[in-house]
């Protein structure tokens, strides 16, 4: 391992920087992955060291701006789960000539990092992905970019933001930084375990997980709905709501904190003020921006106008989004899903501690009943 074990987040900077391709990322047995060295290539540079950012200062900027904001596209805003920002944004970039880095499905029905540089594959960076997805090799590819001097956005999770830095080690003009609000991630096995279940096998083309506010488990295969799961039947969506199948790390993230790693911050605006003028278009999505450097600032004025945007007191988007607090809390039944996993697999294993919630509910009613009828 490069760092222990719970701090790793998986953020593929060692297996990039490595310059005898001597790291793997390997699976343990709940299909997380982690770095793993081989011995026999290591030349002992300690660049994997020198660049983790679980080992290594992270520098924080605080924001500097708020705004709820959706994009002015109603074809892109119709298709998101929120507000359409990311897409809206990877859009400018692709017609100003640039480079787009995002996560996407692919055909082995794996979730990556890929790089897109044509407006028509744009789609497959669209919806929200509640799972780890993979860097791979990206990161090489982004430093070969912004070495050709090409605009680029890259758009991940806080700590992949930082994993970026970490490895670029320098900062580029050309390079916006956009991180998600991230809730934590589950492994891709669990995923994957879920699509089976389900369908029987994973050819599909994605899984939607978001409805604008409402959230599901679709599956699509050739542009088609194969299947949609609501959220109280399904046990991967709901067990990721309940935080029982997040990543260690996730666990005690150092990102989720109100300051961020990343140019700009981008989530659904949970808890916009009914006050707000675009409030009334919450049901459609509205998401929350916020802006972290001067970089990011600029960029946003360039793209501005492709935006409906009001500017909101960060506290209120602090308010609606709990990861901009402190990371997710742990279920008490996190470490039986997981002894249950290794026994009966995800859906029996997760039906089983689901029944333990239900009669944990069943019990607080008794009691809020028993205690009322006392008085």
């Amino acid at each position: 391992m490069i760092c222990e074990k719970g701090k790793c987040t998986g953020c593929f900077a060692c297996y990039n920087i490595c310059p005898r391709n001597a790291i793997m990322m390997k699976e343990d047995e709940f299909g997380y992955v982690y770095p793993e060295i081989e011995e026999d290539k290591c030349i002992h540079c300690n660049l994997c060291r020198k660049i983790c950012p679980s080992l290594n200062k992270v520098t924080f900027y605080q924001p500097q701006k708020c705004y709820a904001v959706y994009s002015k596209n109603s074809e892109i805003r119709n298709k998101s789960t929120s507000g359409g920002i990311a897409t809206t944004l990877s859009q400018y970039i692709i017609e100003n000539e640039g480079i787009v880095y995002g996560a996407a499905f692919t055909e082995e029905g794996n979730v990556e990092h890929i790089r897109v540089s044509q407006k028509e594959d744009l789609h497959r960076l669209q919806g929200s992905k509640y799972v780890h997805s993979y860097i791979n090799q990206v990161l090489k590819a982004v430093k070969q970019d912004l070495e050709m001097d090409k605009l680029v956005l890259f758009i991940g999770t806080p700590c992949q933001i930082a994993g970026v830095r970490k490895f670029l080690n320098k900062d580029y003009s050309k390079l916006i930084l956009v991180d998600i609000i991230c809730h934590g991630v589950p492994s891709q096995k669990y995923l994957k375990n879920a699509i089976l279940n389900i369908k029987g096998n994973l050819n599909i083309d994605r899984v939607n997980f978001r409805n604008n506010n409402q959230y599901q488990f679709q599956i699509i295969q050739e542009d088609k709905e194969v299947c949609c799961v609501p959220t109280e039947k399904s046990s991967y969506v709901e067990a990721f709501i309940r935080t029982i199948t997040l990543r260690e790390n996730c666990y005690h993230c150092m990102y989720a904190c109100s300051q961020r790693v990343s140019d700009i911050t981008i989530g659904d605006f949970w808890g916009l003020s009914k006050e707000a003028k675009l409030y009334d278009q919450a049901e459609k999505g509205v998401s929350v921006m916020l802006v972290q450097t001067d970089k990011g600032k600029e960029f946003l004025q360039q793209c501005s106008n492709l935006f409906e945007m009001e500017e909101r007191k960060y506290e209120e988007a602090i308010k609606g989004n709990s990861q901009l607090k402190a990371p997710a809390v742990q279920d008490k039944f996190y470490e039986r899903f997981r002894k249950y996993y290794l026994k009966y697999g995800f859906e029996k294993a997760y039906d089983k501690v689901s029944g333990l919630f239900r009669l944990k509910a069943s019990l607080r009613k008794m009691k809020y009943y028993f205690r009322k009828a006392k008085k």
